[in-house]
């Protein structure tokens, strides 16, 4: 009974109405896996060949190339409804401001997560590694960071997931196929000292696009989020120089992201009172994101498009299609550990990757 409520909306007067059903033909498990371990393979054995290359071409060859074209390719020779698929639809003005606001209060959530992510790494291995963007803090720099980060990174991997992946999940119902493609999204990061945050931020891109049953609404977020974070990078690259040209205390720890080691040479007093702002800043956020989200929901409440949920059980030898991308990605995780935990060597860890193609 409740499944069905779920596709009925009620009027002021007590009677139902039908709302929107995504009654047409999606992306199965097998395909989306298939899709993933492609993308994963190349994106792994000729990405980090063109980034090597030129990092800004090279990310953009990615992106586009790798990332982006694979999914269109997919929908085109299969023969699917692109447009409905992948939801490509007006989000309207009130959304994208929603939208923005959105990212704005996220950003420091996420930022706790990811802080919370590191804190974990280095009681385990005694460190962590910050990898920054490329970024150059010339005139130019910060335009082309947001359009090789922001811009394309936005459109062509809200395409592959929340456009094609998530849609294959749907199946197992709205909830499900948000968290599994956020899981996806965040693991092909290669980054798992990121990943709490980055699996956050995938849950909640596909909330996004799910809400507003339009893939613009999380390439907007997505390009938003990627292009405020240039933005503090770039301000801090600046600062950073800022502080090593006056000779300021810290300033080397500040330029290598290591927070913790910022920290031990502050105070007590001076420790309490960092903790005691970024809780507030939190907490701040965190409620302005929560209400920002249930608006958003309210606005959406007749824009969104109920999955169908297939009460057939899918078999797991439909899910056999992940298994190249995800053990590819786990080898290298595994790679990584190991050499982050002094068990391996940083030319060994390098060798074993150039053994295998990477």
């Amino acid at each position: 009974m409740v499944e069905e409520n779920e596709n009925l909306d009620v009027d002021s007067v007590g009677f139902y109405k039908d709302i929107k059903k995504d009654d047409f033909r999606k992306p199965s498990v097998w395909q989306v896996g298939m899709l993933f371990s492609f993308v994963v393979i190349i994106f792994l054995y000729l990405g980090t060949r063109a980034q090597t290359w030129n990092v800004n071409y090279g990310v953009l060859i990615t992106e586009f190339g790798l990332i982006l074209l694979p999914p269109v390719l997919f929908l085109l020779f299969f023969k699917f409804d692109v447009k409905k698929v992948m939801r490509i639809n007006n989000p309207g003005i009130v959304n994208l401001l929603l939208i923005f606001g959105i990212m704005i209060f996220s950003l420091p959530v996420i930022g706790v997560l990811n802080l919370l992510n590191f804190w974990i790494i280095k009681q385990i291995f005694g460190r962590y590694e910050i990898f920054q963007a490329p970024i150059s803090t010339e005139s130019w720099g910060l335009l082309v960071g947001i359009f090789v980060i922001g811009v394309s990174a936005g459109i062509c991997e809200e395409v592959l997931f929340r456009g094609v992946i998530q849609r294959g999940f749907e199946k197992f119902g709205a909830v499900k196929s948000i968290f599994i493609t956020a899981f996806l999204f965040g693991i092909m990061h290669m980054d798992f000292q990121r990943f709490l945050g980055t699996f956050i931020l995938g849950a909640l891109l596909g909330y996004l696009t799910y809400k507003s049953n339009s893939l613009f609404s999380s390439i907007f977020a997505h390009f938003a989020n990627n292009s405020i974070a240039v933005c503090l990078t770039f301000v801090s690259l600046k600062a950073t120089e800022f502080l090593k040209e006056s000779d300021i205390k810290g300033a080397e720890n500040v330029q290598n992201g290591d927070i913790f080691a910022t920290f031990a040479q502050m105070s007590q007093i001076e420790i309490i009172g960092v903790i005691v702002i970024y809780g507030i800043m939190f907490c701040f956020s965190a409620i302005w994101l929560y209400f920002l989200l249930r608006f958003f929901a309210k606005h959406n409440s007749k824009k969104q498009v109920v999955v169908q949920r297939e009460e057939k059980p899918t078999a797991l030898l439909h899910f056999i299609s992940f298994v190249p991308g995800i053990v590819l990605i786990m080898f290298i995780y595994v790679i990584d550990i190991l050499r982050m935990g002094n068990i391996i060597s940083q030319p060994i860890a390098e060798q074993i990757l150039r053994s295998i193609g990477i």
